[in-house]
């Protein structure tokens, strides 16, 4: 049998290797401030980007890519968005129902969802006074027999068949107040009240209930960005790939 003074030093180094190797495998799940590469997937060829290099040897501060994020990054909860969080490779209904999940709190989606309406700011008796009957807002009595809600009928979305309830009430509006509509009305606060958006809590509205660009046009694709950003950085220093025939100094074949 061994002496208990051998067994101890052993026991020791095992218990101490032991503690390196649980703070390794736990550290290890958790995510760097600073990447040294990053890969990138794409159809034109894998992108190998040296990370580390762009900001420590070209002294990039990371508000110049991660636009997100106006301060230095000292700590992982410092750590800026991926950008895969704001720029999908495709802007289709997965990216839209698992995007939120790439943010560590709800205080990013006022960023891209900066605003929402409430009521409209619409005085139904006041009209009365100027209107000659109800069928100079509703329709006559071939569609309605009683005037009665728009919503009841005119839903959120447009259809082959009806208008939604942004477009009928918009034109319908615009035959009385062409003044405004003519001119160009500056927001949407014209008519509706604004919602505080650092306390709402609700469901977002699609782009297109305001914007009439297409959501691609809105939300640069993740490709578009990184040529983008890249390419006009790389142009702009003089150094790097950025023209049209570049492109294999960035994308490798395998």
């Amino acid at each position: 049998m061994r002496p208990k003074s051998k067994l101890l030093p052993v026991m020791a180094a095992t218990i101490v290797l032991l503690a390196v190797a649980i703070v390794g495998y736990v550290r290890s799940g958790q995510s760097q401030p600073m990447p040294v590469r990053i890969l990138f997937q794409n159809n034109g060829g894998k992108v190998i980007f040296s990370h580390l290099v762009h900001h420590r040897d070209y002294q990039i501060a990371c508000s110049r890519c991660h636009h997100d994020k106006s301060q230095p990054i000292v700590t992982p909860e410092d750590g800026a968005l991926a950008c895969g969080s704001c720029h999908p490779n495709d802007f289709d209904n997965n990216f839209v129902d698992n995007h939120m999940d790439s943010f560590p709190n709800e205080s990013y989606c006022v960023r891209c969802h900066h605003v929402e309406y409430d009521k409209l700011n619409f005085d139904h008796e006041a009209h009365t006074e100027y209107a000659s009957d109800c069928s100079d807002c509703h329709h006559g009595k071939e569609v309605e027999p009683e005037p009665q809600k728009c919503t009841n009928c005119h839903a959120e979305q447009s259809t082959d068949k009806l208008l939604s309830m942004r477009e009928a009430g918009h034109k319908s509006c615009g035959q009385c107040h062409e003044d405004m509509f003519d001119k160009g009305l500056s927001s949407c606060k014209s008519c509706h009240i604004q919602k505080d958006m650092t306390d709402y809590d609700g469901d977002f509205s699609a782009c297109n209930q305001c914007h009439e660009a297409e959501t691609r046009e809105l939300v640069l694709p993740r490709m578009n960005a990184f040529h983008d950003q890249c390419m006009s950085c790389h142009e702009e220093r003089g150094a790097g790939p950025y023209g049209p025939d570049h492109c294999n100094q960035c994308h490798i074949s395998r």
